[in-house]
């Protein structure tokens, strides 16, 4: 018997989300190879302070982890939402500098969902480059010190590829958001979220089509490599 429509859908969104996993599982071991180098986190907090803009698909990949942490316990899950919520007031949040006064929405003495975190979380200051107010060790050329390799592209293809195909099954989805919002969209019903958007600045509900981040290709230019560190594993060709 021919699988159905909804069939496949529940499947393929179920494929893409494994897939995902498994780009957050390389970033993290490249996250882990670069705090092992002079120029790594030193968890101050800084990049805390960014209202981050992600796509849908890792907006609803927090949610979900949200709701299975809080199963149970109604309580618990209406904090998370006043939380993401408040992130709505930061008057001083822009979409184009991404920082306000307020910390994200998930730092409370650290960050609470740091195992289900957003790839960008990741790859900040590992193969992205750090905004200067970063504390990190920089080169002597004051750059900061981020992977450029072969091998940090195939992985950020193979998250942008998942990213892509999410948007190619929910086509009305395939946008970036300011990440409360989005993760808002899946963890309250529509009624809640029209009145909270009838009441708070539209500059927090603009939309970009697809999700990039800042992450540039650079090994192919050896003034850019910064590094010729070879990594203890093989990261796989992303599948499509």
């Amino acid at each position: 018997m021919p699988e159905s429509r909804q069939a496949f859908l529940a499947r393929r969104r179920e494929e893409l989300f494994r897939l995902l996993e498994a780009s957050y599982g390389d970033l993290t071991e490249v996250q882990d190879v670069h705090n092992a180098t002079p120029y790594g986190c030193q968890r101050s907090g800084h990049c805390c302070k960014v209202g981050l803009q992600l796509h849908v698909m890792e907006c609803e990949n927090v949610a979900r982890h949200v709701l299975a942490t809080y199963e149970g316990d109604p309580d618990g899950l209406e904090a998370v939402v006043e939380r993401l919520e408040h992130a709505l007031e930061d008057e001083s949040w822009t979409w184009d500098e991404s920082v306000g006064d307020h910390m994200c929405a998930f730092f409370e003495d650290g960050c609470t969902i740091y195992p289900f975190r957003p790839a960008i979380c990741r790859a900040y200051g590992v193969v992205v480059e750090v905004d200067e107010w970063c504390p990190r060790n920089r080169l002597q050329s004051g750059e900061a010190f981020v992977f450029a390799q072969k091998e940090t592209d195939r992985m950020m293809a193979r998250l942008y590829r998942t990213l892509d195909n999410y948007g190619r099954l929910h086509p009305k989805r395939d946008y970036t958001v300011y990440m409360p919002v989005g993760v808002l969209g899946f963890l309250v019903d529509a009624e809640r979220l029209r009145r909270l958007k009838a009441r708070t600045d539209k500059k927090f509900w603009r939309r970009h089509k697809g999700y990039r981040t800042q992450h540039e290709p650079s090994y192919r230019h050896k003034s850019s490599l910064r590094t010729n560190v070879k990594f203890p594993f093989a990261i796989p060709s992303a599948p499509r």
